[in-house]
């Protein structure tokens, strides 16, 4: 769609010739002669970019630029006008409402250049408008970067996964990681990769730290907004290991020495190691019985191979075993199973009730397509649905299950915007009465169009992750707003139908304490009685805190709602 253009000036001999020169280059024109004009055409009409005349009668540009200002924030202004009006269009340079200020008679190239960086401050604009609604209004921890990696924004939830991330504004990424590798996050910054794990200490104790998992949320060509999420599969680092320096290595030596493998095209397999249920075991027998348990599996692996591996110790849980010279599953199998025999041997006896296993994910390059760095974080993804799935073996790298995750958490990003770009749409399905034959209720169904790749997107599959990820309370606020205007045109036009159904998420229940305003606000502007909304509300999340959610249900019944 081609970039439209306003143009305002009382000269029509100007305005003609101004659209000549860019329409013919592509633009879509519009023209006004009068301030007030202008405005009757921005209300009806979607305007990225104003040129207007400064001295004009009834309303000057002055005078129309603040208006614009406040009803249209995101349009990029220009001043085309005369020298002598150059110290007036000062005062509203200062104030930001003009862009530029462009003196007549005007040079079409300088004209045209000054349009291409007005088009650039608009798209800066518009998609800053976008991320303030996701850093604001999402529930997900979000956190925004600029293109080389420095840290600009956070929201909220941001804060209470990175107790001090105030700390990191401007800021590299990198410096959220104790490891504090910049070139493992610029990588990630560069879109080399999809996902970083970061293990971060709050600066007040720095003895304990946490796996977090950072995802790219959006990017925008301007700025990225990361989503962060705590790796509550994996334990927080808190053991002080002796460690042998042939076997277990940092994480920037490990990554080196998979590319000069790679780069001499010599096969190998990762395995992404776990203790299962270590938390518990941590908990039963002890934090001195629990790192001495983590020393014999960095022995077990030491010796798993006859030939040199090296060992990434991950998180206190968790390892990344390097094995040289793999090519088939059968190889990688034999030497893992003689690893859970040799530890069963190592483990005294206090460790017998304990049921110590090893479980986790293996890969082998150049097979599995991935190289080193990606491979490892795909397989942590792949290791995380283990343990929500509580499987306790170990098994090889399934790209289809990285592949559904991304799938969600690509609808995830997607459904943000929704909303705002109207791609939500609501069903009705009647209910009809079988002995009167009169529909007299009517059930609310959402439906997701997704325009750019995906098309219709059941609810089923969206509306978990909604409910997953917080979405659902935005989502859920929209469904009543449009269900009530709804159900007043049809009060309107006597349809007959004077109630409809709607599905409340318990999620609205547990983290929206002001819903039901919300919808009181929503039936009082739309002059519909509370009895006209029936709520039908889904399990999920319901059990977690029932007490918060029995008091919205009290709550409900006292304004005379049905659930």
């Amino acid at each position: 769609m081609a970039l439209r253009i306003l143009l305002v000036d009382d000269e029509l001999n100007v305005l003609k010739s101004l659209k000549r020169v860019l329409v013919r280059s592509g633009y879509d024109v519009m023209t006004a002669s009068t301030g007030f004009e202008a405005l009757e055409i921005l209300a009806a009409n979607q305007v990225e970019i104003i040129i207007t005349d400064f001295r004009m009668p009834e309303m000057n540009g002055a005078d129309l630029l603040r208006q614009v200002k406040i009803n249209w924030p995101d349009c990029v202004n220009l001043v085309l006008s005369g020298y002598a009006d150059f110290k007036s269009v000062v005062e509203l340079l200062n104030q930001g409402l003009v862009f530029r200020f462009l003196e007549k008679p005007w040079v079409d190239s300088e004209l045209l250049e000054n349009i291409s960086e007005a088009k650039v401050k608009y798209e800066q604009r518009r998609a800053k408008r976008v991320r303030d609604q996701l850093l604001m209004g999402s529930m997900s921890a979000l956190i925004e970067i600029d293109n080389d990696g420095i840290i600009n924004r956070f929201n909220a939830p941001a804060a209470e996964i990175i107790s001090d991330i105030h700390l990191y504004e401007n800021k590299h990424l990198a410096n959220l990681d104790t490891a504090q590798n910049k070139a493992v996050s610029q990588s990630f910054v560069d879109k080399q990769s999809s996902t970083l794990f970061i293990n971060y200490a709050c600066t007040s104790d720095l003895a304990k730290s946490e796996e977090v998992m950072i995802e790219r949320c959006l990017h925008d060509g301007f700025c990225q907004l990361l989503k962060l999420s705590i790796n509550s599969n994996s334990m927080s680092n808190i053991f002080q290991l002796t460690r042998t320096p042939s076997v277990v290595t940092n994480e920037s030596d490990f990554y080196h020495h998979l590319a000069l493998c790679e780069a001499n095209k010599e096969c190998y397999a990762l395995v992404y190691i776990g203790i299962a249920q270590f938390q518990l075991i941590n908990d039963l027998l002890g934090a001195e019985d629990g790192s001495h348990l983590i020393k014999l599996v960095l022995e077990v692996l030491k010796g798993v191979s006859k030939q040199p591996v090296k060992v990434l110790h991950k998180s206190a849980d968790r390892f990344v075993l390097f094995v040289p010279e793999i090519k088939s599953d059968s190889e990688i199998l034999t030497d893992l199973n003689k690893a859970m025999n040799d530890l069963k041997k190592l483990l005294p006896s206090k460790y017998n009730d304990a049921h110590v296993q090893l479980y986790g994910v293996y890969g082998l390059f150049p097979e599995d397509n991935l190289k080193g760095k990606e491979l490892v974080n795909q397989m942590q993804l792949t290791m995380n649905y283990q343990v929500s799935e509580q499987q306790r073996i170990c098994s090889r790298f399934d790209p289809q299950l990285v592949a559904d995750y991304k799938k969600n958490f690509e609808l995830s990003r997607l459904l943000l915007t929704a909303v705002s770009n109207d791609e939500l749409s609501l069903r009705f399905q009647p209910k009809v009465d079988t002995k009167t034959g009169q529909i007299l209720i009517a059930e609310t169904l959402i439906r997701w169009y997704e325009p750019s790749k995906h098309g219709w997107v059941p609810p089923a599959h969206f509306i978990p992750i909604a409910e997953c990820d917080g979405q659902i309370i935005s989502i859920g606020r929209w469904v009543i707003s449009q269900s009530c205007k709804t159900l007043k045109y049809w009060t309107e036009n006597n349809t007959g139908v004077r109630v409809l159904a709607i599905n409340l998420s318990a999620r609205q229940l547990k983290d929206d304490p002001d819903w039901i305003d919300f919808m009181l606000e929503c039936l009082s502007r739309n002059n519909l009685e509370s009895s006209q909304l029936v709520f039908e509300l889904t399990e999920t999340y319901l059990i977690e805190d029932f007490t918060i959610c029995e008091q919205q249900l009290i709550k409900l019944r006292t304004w005379g709602l049905s659930y």
